[in-house]
């Protein structure tokens, strides 16, 4: 047996061969039925020509385009075709042995459920009280999810407005800058930033010295500075209430200059 090809121009080419007669080419295309041709004795050439249906050609568009999970990796580079996954990952999805939605690769607790704001790791709670520490505006003292994780009542602030330190006194017919106005609004102010939750009642008194409409307006005054200097240091409007009281509720005896003095003042109640 032996065999020789020629190329002739336009990419033609005539074969020769000591086969015997009847010879089949078996010819396949890629997308096309396989098609055989048998060459008879004394033919001297046989033109070939393969063409695919339609539908097809189609389909190999279709394969060659095809991306069955929609996860941006087509079906002919997809190792997982039917999930969706990550084009590094040859279009699997990357293995979360925690199930906490935090892939392994970028889990630093790949064995432990967590969050993704913690890098797959579980929330810390310092104070244990159910909220985490990155969303607790007192960390380390147990509260509720409905008090941003501080106590409702937080002890420093109660002692605090109870104690006689909690308190303002003023002069008479006097409503702004008294021996401990700024010490006592200042301490209030950081008690409020640190308890978030806390609101206030800002509450003005008189002494009866004048007249009962004079101390009124007296009194509003009082409970209204105070407020006033409060948001000027930072504390929210909406925290904070203000409200006189004129001569009512005396806390000492009016009939003493000394239970006058003690009269004269604001204090504070949480809402």
């Amino acid at each position: 047996m032996s065999s020789k090809k020629q190329f002739l121009t336009d990419g033609a080419f005539e074969v020769t061969t000591s086969f015997d007669y009847p010879l089949e080419i078996i010819i396949t295309k890629k997308g096309c039925e396989r098609r055989v041709i048998k060459i008879k004795k004394g033919e001297t050439y046989i033109d070939v020509i393969m063409e695919c249906e339609a539908a097809t050609i189609e389909q190999i568009i279709i394969d060659k385009t095809l991306d069955t999970d929609a996860d941006g990796v087509l079906d002919v580079n997809d190792k997982c075709k039917d999930v969706a996954g990550d084009k590094e990952n040859e279009g699997c999805p990357w293995p979360d042995d925690d199930n906490d939605g935090v892939a392994n690769k970028d889990d630093a607790c790949p064995n432990e459920a967590g969050t993704a704001a913690d890098k797959g790791c579980p929330s810390v709670d310092a104070d244990g009280d159910g909220v985490a520490d990155k969303d607790d505006a007192c960390p380390n003292e147990a509260g509720t999810a409905a008090t941003q994780g501080c106590p409702a009542n937080p002890k420093a602030m109660v002692d605090f407005l109870q104690n006689v330190e909690g308190t303002i006194l003023f002069t008479a017919s006097n409503d702004v800058q008294e021996s401990n106005y700024n010490t006592v609004i200042s301490s209030v102010s950081d008690l409020l930033k640190k308890y978030p939750n806390v609101k206030l009642q800002i509450e003005g008194y008189a002494s009866s010295d004048g007249s009962k409409g004079y101390n009124q307006k007296l009194s509003n005054r009082r409970a209204a500075n105070v407020k006033e200097a409060l948001v000027q240091m930072g504390i929210e409007a909406s925290r904070l209430s203000d409200v006189g009281f004129g001569e009512e509720n005396p806390k000492d005896n009016n009939a003493t200059a000394a239970g006058r003095a003690n009269n004269r003042r604001v204090s504070f109640t949480m809402q």
